[in-house]
């Protein structure tokens, strides 16, 4: 578990996470941007342009990211879980259903095609 998740509650990450989107992406991004997090705990954000893999550090000027164009993200969804494989990794994101898995993936589907 990294240090991030050991000093913040989940409150406290979730709103530190957040400032940090808000000085990474435009106005109009952080209109319509999807904030989840992959199985091995990495806060993955979709949005227009792409996904932006964030690694947490206890200070927020430490905060670092790698970014993947939505061309070169290919998105599955397998019973519970939406697979997002990128160039050099694959990250999996589990959900309670089936159906909820589904309509992820389309609604990413949608907000990659805006």
């Amino acid at each position: 578990m990294s240090e991030f998740k050991q000093v913040f509650d989940s409150a406290q990450q979730f709103l530190i996470l957040q400032a940090y989107i808000d000085s990474q992406l435009s106005e109009e991004e952080l209109m319509n941007f999807t904030l989840v997090e992959a199985a091995d705990e990495t806060p993955v954000v979709f949005y227009q342009k792409g996904v932006m893999l964030i690694h947490p550090q206890l200070d927020l000027d430490q905060f670092t990211h790698e970014f993947f164009p939505h061309e070169k993200i290919d998105l599955q969804s397998k019973n519970k879980q939406v697979i997002v494989k990128l160039s050099n990794q694959e990250l999996r994101i589990p959900f309670k259903t089936v159906e909820e898995t589904e309509q992820f993936v389309k609604d990413i589907e949608y907000l990659f095609a805006l």
